[in-house]
């Protein structure tokens, strides 16, 4: 008798949350990257210079020593420190800036590159100009 009651209750699990769960996850999904899309622009307008990044990545913590050196302020957000948070906000800066790789740097509200951009804007001097635009003198 339990048995069939586990069966049972399985069957109408199943039957009764294919759909309704799929959609209810598609909009879970789509909520979520939204809000953390807004999250994203919201940091991004609060802070002259963001960067997100991952403690243990080479080309991030090459990024963040540069800052460092010139002594830039900057907001750096972990991703791999803020659990299931940080993979949603992973997620969320692809559609915003069409990169998923870590280090992303915002300047001034907008998106500089990566490690290879910001090293090469900074060797030409164009990261010193977009500084200045948003009063960080280097």
């Amino acid at each position: 008798m339990a048995t069939q009651a586990v069966s049972w209750t399985r069957q109408a699990f199943s039957a009764a949350s294919r759909l309704p769960a799929r959609a209810v996850t598609r909009k879970v999904v789509v909520r979520t990257l939204a809000s953390k899309a807004d999250t994203i622009k919201q940091t991004v307008a609060d802070n002259k210079v963001v960067v997100y990044s991952k403690t243990y990545c080479p080309y991030c913590t090459r990024v963040k020593g540069l800052f460092t050196e010139l002594k830039v302020p900057y907001k750096v957000l972990e991703l791999d420190n803020m659990g299931s948070e940080g993979a949603e906000i992973q997620d969320a800066l692809q559609p915003i800036t069409g990169r998923r790789t870590v280090p992303q740097v915002f300047v001034g509200g907008k998106f500089i590159g990566g490690c290879d951009d910001t090293m090469a804007a900074h060797a030409a001097g164009k990261l010193k100009s977009v500084l200045g635009e948003v009063g960080i003198s280097i």
